[in-house]
């Protein structure tokens, strides 16, 4: 943020809420104010998190909102089609329909939450934020990959669509714990 000096009040009503403006305003102590000063931002790292961390419709704003994150999933759409079949971004709007692949499969989620970390990236680089580095956790370690530039788009698309499915009829009846 561009303001240097912070505040935040801790109160439970109207009243109390006006008494620690009011003593804020005049630069007094009161215990409901909080006070802080911005501090250089030290080193920025992107974490991608692993199959558990989706939820239904969850790229829905962002893809209205955000037109870095929409283009990356665009993108993403296009790298992971011709090796899923479905459409990342109608999953990622919580489209309905018999042709919209549902989010409880495993080989649905792992490219979904690819394609989310990849779009999360670009759009906190639109904002100015740019890690010094990544770190991922399953398929998150792919997408960390890509946004490193470790993996291009294609290469990082095939391989999670590809471990996705593999992990399909990997899982038989086994579970995680």
């Amino acid at each position: 943020t561009h303001f240097d000096h912070r505040a935040a009040l801790t109160v439970s009503d109207g009243r109390a809420a006006v008494e620690a403006l009011t003593a804020l305003a005049s630069e007094r102590a009161h215990p409901a104010v909080l006070l802080g000063q911005a501090a250089p931002r030290g080193s920025v790292v992107f974490v991608f998190p692993g199959q558990g961390s989706q939820w239904a419709a969850m790229g829905r704003a962002l893809l209205e909102e955000s037109a870095a994150f929409a283009e990356a999933i665009a993108a993403c759409d296009a790298a992971l089609l011709p090796h899923t079949g479905w459409s990342v971004t109608a999953v990622l709007r919580g489209d309905e329909g018999e042709d919209v692949a549902p989010l409880d499969r495993v080989d649905v989620v792992q490219p979904a939450l690819f394609a989310m970390g990849v779009g999360l990236a670009a759009a906190w680089r639109s904002l100015g934020l740019e890690p010094s580095a990544v770190v991922g956790h399953s398929q998150g370690e792919i997408a960390a990959a890509v946004v490193c530039g470790a993996l291009t788009l294609a290469d990082g698309a095939k391989v999670v669509a590809l471990r996705s499915r593999e992990l399909v009829s990997l899982a038989g009846r086994g579970g995680m714990a």
